[in-house]
């Protein structure tokens, strides 16, 4: 059986877009599934966190990692043979990478802060990924993810009312402001090592079950 996509994209910069794939990428693995994480940004930032996480052999929480370019498109479907669940953290702007990401995907998910510059900066990418949607047959899936949102303020309620206006679905697990997403991440950890009644790890873990409804 195939594995399963999913590429994380936002073309703005600073939208936890990393911090999003690799918690995922580490619920994923926790859970049992073999996971291969794909780093398109330049920064490599998902990379950074691999190599410093490691690849001990054995290892359950062991999460393989490739940097790819322009040769997503052809090389995926070679690479990925083996894993159940591909993660791919995309490039921070709109080019022939997220077009790329966007085509291999079975689902896309776009995390968006609670601001209105970010609500506004993603319109493109919406776009695009509609776009794509008309070319074959409604895919891939795709859903706006609130990140970084302070539980309980006007300011979270407001950004929902202002995603509706896109016309995708927004999904009920968001992540908020913790340090849960920041300790550690020097030693490459995730909120998968944290205790499990940690919010910020059950929010990894709401945001990864309802993920895996979607892509059924």
């Amino acid at each position: 059986m195939a594995a399963k996509v999913w590429a994380i994209l936002n073309q703005k910069g600073g939208t936890s877009k990393t911090t999003t794939a690799t918690n995922l990428a580490s619920c994923l693995a926790a859970l049992g599934y073999r996971v291969l994480l794909v780093d398109l940004d330049p920064q490599g930032s998902a990379s950074d966190w691999a190599a410093a996480r490691g690849e001990t052999p054995g290892d359950i929480g062991v999460i393989p990692t490739v940097a790819m370019g322009k040769a997503l498109a052809r090389d995926l479907p070679r690479i990925s043979s083996g894993y159940d669940y591909v993660l791919i953290d995309g490039v921070p702007q709109i080019s022939e990478l997220t077009a790329a990401a966007i085509k291999a995907s079975d689902v896309v998910v776009i995390p968006v802060q609670p601001s209105q510059y970010d609500i506004w900066a993603c319109g493109d990418l919406v776009q695009l990924v509609k776009d794509r949607q008309e070319l074959a047959d409604g895919k891939p899936a795709a859903a706006l993810m609130i990140a970084r949102a302070i539980p309980n303020t006007l300011i979270e309620t407001e950004a929902r009312g202002a995603l509706e206006g896109f016309e995708l679905p927004i999904l009920k697990a968001q992540t908020c402001q913790r340090q849960s997403y920041v300790r550690g991440v020097d030693s490459g950890r995730s909120v998968m090592d944290l205790p499990a009644d940690d919010k910020g790890r059950l929010e990894i873990e709401a945001l990864t079950a309802e993920l895996m409804e979607l892509s059924k």
